[in-house]
């Protein structure tokens, strides 16, 4: 990544982006669209999302949390996007396997997964690496139709082909993971789940046990976290919001998220760590563009998020933090490799 921030070359770039998501035309034109848009973000930023992945350290503190699942680390990855533009297929893919390499004990996916397009295959050739391997995963909104009459014939394609994989779709229910011989769940809810009724949401939750048998939680939209029962499950993983894409140095990250989702939570600026409703809620930038083919200050990234237990009475079982001398995520980045967490060639920040 190089050093400066070239504010002019965005304007035309967001333009192009912009022209590009609104044209009815046909898919020809829309990938002619995309790749020139690549090629415009390799110009502007000296690399490609795919070159530009990072892997961001989370810790977080679960009370109750089964002396096997000590220290465990859980890679998760959410926003795809596969078909919206030209390189978000290759980004996922290096994401993935950037995951891999880190040798978590688990992998969560958080959704959104194909967003324009029947390209499924694409999603087979990003969820390669992860044969074999334990993998959990919710849906996204772009992958389900909150409401519709007919079966929805796209989410039934993402879960074939997330279950070819191997991989276990959580809706609305918990999936057990061994670890040094301790059993503990990974649960995953439905990405409308704030939008249901009060009696639905009940049900919902009454159907997955909480506490440390149950330290995590994947929502595909963290606004589902408001809707938790109040100190029920300890840590909640969430996506959705791409940290914003474009980060204007000096301006409070996700401030819209923390005014209008999360008002008057505890939240440090400089953070994506939330205290709501008794629960840890960790937000993550993604891995794909969304509509807009820019990000500026929020780069694709696999968040390695580490569990630990309360050690005691004393502790705050509250609390979550960042590993010593690690700021999990400044306000403003600096563009330099980020080495000590890499185990690529590839330039990153």
């Amino acid at each position: 990544m190089r050093n400066s921030f070239r504010f002019p070359v965005l304007i035309p770039l967001l333009a192009l982006a912009l022209t590009a998501c609104g044209r009815g035309g046909g898919d020809a034109r829309a990938d002619a669209d995309s790749a020139q848009v690549v090629d415009s973000a390799r110009i502007v930023y000296g690399a490609t999302g795919a070159d530009n992945v990072r892997v961001v350290p989370v810790e977080i503190e679960v009370p109750g949390l089964p002396a096997g699942w000590e220290g465990i680390r859980i890679a998760a990855l959410s926003d795809f996007h596969l078909g919206l533009w030209e390189g978000n297929t290759a980004t996922a893919r290096a994401a993935v396997e950037r995951a891999v390499a880190e040798r978590p004990d688990a992998f969560v996916l958080l959704g959104d997964y194909v967003a324009r397009g029947e390209d499924y295959a694409a999603l087979d050739q990003v969820l390669a690496p992860l044969r074999g391997k334990p993998v959990f995963a919710v849906l996204g909104d772009r992958d389900v139709q909150e409401r519709s009459e007919k079966p929805d014939s796209g989410a039934i394609r993402i879960r074939e082909a997330l279950r070819r994989n191997g991989v276990q779709v959580l809706e609305n229910r918990r999936a057990p993971l061994v670890r040094r011989s301790d059993t503990a769940y990974i649960a995953g809810i439905d990405p409308y789940t704030a939008r249901r009724p009060d009696w639905r949401r009940a049900e919902i939750f009454g159907g997955i046990p909480g506490g440390g048998k149950t330290p995590l939680v994947l929502a595909h939209m963290p606004v589902a976290a408001v809707t938790l029962p109040t100190d029920k499950y300890p840590a909640v993983v969430a996506g959705h919001t791409f940290c914003g894409q474009v980060e204007v140095p000096g301006t409070p990250r996700l401030s819209w998220l923390n005014s209008e989702v999360f008002p008057g939570t505890e939240n440090p600026a400089s953070t994506r760590i939330y205290r709501i409703r008794g629960s840890t809620v960790f937000v993550t930038c993604g891995v794909g563009f969304g509509y807009v083919p820019v990000r500026f200050g929020a780069p694709p990234e696999v968040a390695l998020i580490t569990l630990r237990g309360v050690g005691g009475d004393d502790e705050e079982a509250d609390s979550a933090q960042a590993p010593a001398g690690v700021n999990v995520d400044s306000l403003i980045q600096t563009f330099t490799p980020d080495t000590s967490a890499r185990r690529d060639t590839a330039g990153g920040r």
